[in-house]
């Protein structure tokens, strides 16, 4: 049974899987600034890192309506 999180490194392998260009960068601005509505910055740590929180069901439920299979 898969977790019902993701890493960002997850939805950036299977953006790459499904053909299109993603960077762990990319994929946490667009989440940050609400281009991409699958994850939640919870907060910004001392350094600068991102938490992120990405639930697995609203991601697929993302890349079945935007992304080619």
């Amino acid at each position: 049974m898969p977790r019902p999180t993701m890493t960002l490194a997850d939805v950036v392998s299977d953006m790459r899987t499904r053909g299109m260009k993603a960077t762990n960068k990319t994929v946490s601005d667009g989440i940050a600034s609400g281009v991409f509505p699958f994850g939640t910055i919870l907060g910004t740590g001392v350094t600068g890192r991102r938490s992120i929180l990405i639930f697995r069901c609203d991601y697929e439920a993302w890349a079945a309506e935007k992304l080619p299979t």
